[in-house]
Parts: structure tokens; C-alpha cells; sequence
């Protein structure tokens, strides 16, 4: 999440990126969050519909979705380049 956060932080105003987890309990989670989002750029929610709406069935995994629709999706951690030029595609 620490580069999520720093790439999120580049195109702060042009994308939103919103991080959806979830741990044991809602205080766990909300505290580890605190500690990987740092920047301020990334939205954090606990929001057990989401993971339904994408069909996700467990973590680490990153959809990235314009406009409600999913374009690219990956399974664990992505290269702080290849997300960067995820983004810069969609926003071309």
C-alpha cells in the first residue's frame, strides 16, 4: 500500500484512489490503514459491498475501474511503474 499511497499522491486531483481492506475487526484495520496511507492522497473504506460489486474473494488485489467499470485488475503487489502507467493510459 505504501506505493499505492506515493503514486496516488502524484495524481492527486486527477484520480481518486480509494483503498477497500479489511482485517479481523474494523479498529485493526482502520489502524493499519493510518499506518500504510500516509500521504493523504488515498481514500480508505471498510465496505464489504465493494468486494461483492468486483467479485473479489480475497486480498491482495487492485482493480482499477474508470468510471465504475473495471479495465485492469492484478493480484498482489504491482510495480510502482506499471501502476503509474496504468493510470497515465486511462487518463490519455
Amino acid at each position: 500500500m505504501p506505493v499505492v499511497d506515493s503514486v496516488a499522491a502524484e495524481f492527486a486531483g486527477q484520480v481518486d484512489v480509494i483503498a477497500i481492506a479489511w482485517a479481523s475487526t474494523y479498529e485493526k484495520t482502520a489502524s493499519a490503514a493510518r499506518g500504510f496511507l500516509t500521504s493523504g492522497a488515498t481514500r480508505w473504506l471498510l465496505d464489504d459491498s465493494v468486494f461483492a460489486d468486483f467479485e473479489v474473494t480475497y486480498q491482495p488485489v487492485g482493480v482499477f475501474a474508470v468510471g465504475g467499470v473495471e479495465v485492469n485488475r492484478w493480484f498482489g503487489s504491482i510495480p510502482e511503474q506499471e501502476l503509474r502507467q496504468a493510470i497515465t493510459d486511462a487518463l490519455s
